[in-house]
């Protein structure tokens, strides 16, 4: 009974020989692996890895079915049965024999433009090398510690409500105001009341548990989080307090991005943050220590969200004793 065919890689140039089963099942291993590494298939890794290897068969310095190693394996023209793999004859016989001493056959020309081509592919390949070094080093540094919000103590908005409301009343084009951090849900009762429709994002449950219970909607959720997964243009106005006296200036940035893409043509958007040194008094040793972000001067909230493409920007007139917190309004591009 004839065994299985034999493997390419060490295929006699005649019948007589038994394939060797161990290379084999090191073959496939090796290709398991390596589709182990690139899986899933259409990643980056691994259409950046196709592209380049087709780049590099077609236009790089060597050329399949042309090379010296391609020779070797290729059998000559009318050659017979003989030996097998282990012999002169077989495919892996002749590539012992080159590397025994054997001369290989001179290589052919490159054209200027295949040698430029090499070199590009080369500089691709360094730069992806580059890369992943990057990526590998920023996955071992320190990631944000969770529950954040639980580590700085969120004073209700307070006095605050009332000029928030009237700005928003007055200056909301119509559809949803999302408040984040709506804590228990205040300014979301006094929205509902001048008639304005609000829903809120709360990171810590136990509080948005209460909020919820005063039948406001409330997604348990970083607002970083959440406005990525709203649609373009819905909402009415936006209310930024609480996160943005904790997020890294990275995920403020970030956060005014998508707030510019889902807020109307000209609605509103407000931030009512705490002065840095009065709120920083009040952080304990651990918020100090584990906490991302600091708050920002008034001056740095103008500044960022002019740039982040808001029109309109100006203070927000506050109550009296402020109580260490500031207010600034802005508007959507129109």
């Amino acid at each position: 009974m004839s065994g299985p065919p034999p493997t390419p890689d060490d295929a006699p140039d005649g019948p007589g020989t038994a394939p060797d089963e161990a290379a084999t099942q090191t073959a496939s291993a090796a290709l398991r692996a390596a589709f182990d590494r690139m899986a899933p298939q259409g990643s980056d890794t691994w259409n950046y890895l196709a592209a380049f290897t087709h780049l590099g068969d077609r236009f790089g310095p060597y050329k399949p079915g042309t090379s010296d190693l391609a020779r070797l394996l290729t059998p000559p023209e009318g050659g017979g049965g003989g030996a097998g793999g282990g012999g002169a004859k077989g495919r892996l016989g002749r590539i012992r024999q080159m590397a025994a001493g054997g001369a290989p056959a001179a290589p052919e020309e490159q054209s200027e433009f295949q040698e430029a081509m090499a070199h590009v592919i080369e500089a691709f390949r360094f730069l992806a090398a580059r890369v992943l070094t990057l990526e590998d080093r920023l996955a071992r540094q320190d990631r944000p510690v969770d529950g954040s919000a639980w580590l700085v103590l969120d004073e209700p908005l307070g006095d605050w409500v009332r000029p928030v409301v009237d700005h928003l009343a007055a200056a909301a084009p119509g559809g949803e105001v999302l408040h984040a951090d709506c804590g228990e849900g205040d300014l979301l009762s006094a929205l509902a009341e001048a008639g304005v429709e609000a829903i809120g994002v709360e990171p810590r449950g136990g509080v948005a548990l209460i909020a919820l219970e005063r039948g406001h909607e409330v997604a348990i959720n970083e607002v970083a989080d959440e406005m990525p997964r709203l649609p373009a243009g819905s909402l009415g106005g936006l209310v930024l307090t609480g996160a943005v006296d904790r997020l890294p200036l990275h995920a403020l940035i970030d956060l005014l991005a998508h707030a510019r893409r889902v807020l109307a043509p000209g609605a509103p958007l407000v931030v009512v943050s705490s002065e840095p040194a009065e709120a920083e008094a009040r952080w304990d040793a651990a918020a100090h220590d584990l906490v991302g972000g600091r708050p920002l001067h008034a001056p740095t909230w103008q500044v960022l969200l002019e740039r982040a493409g808001f029109s309109e920007v100006s203070p927000l007139s506050g109550p009296d004793a402020a109580g260490g917190r500031f207010g600034v309004t802005a508007a959507a591009p129109a």
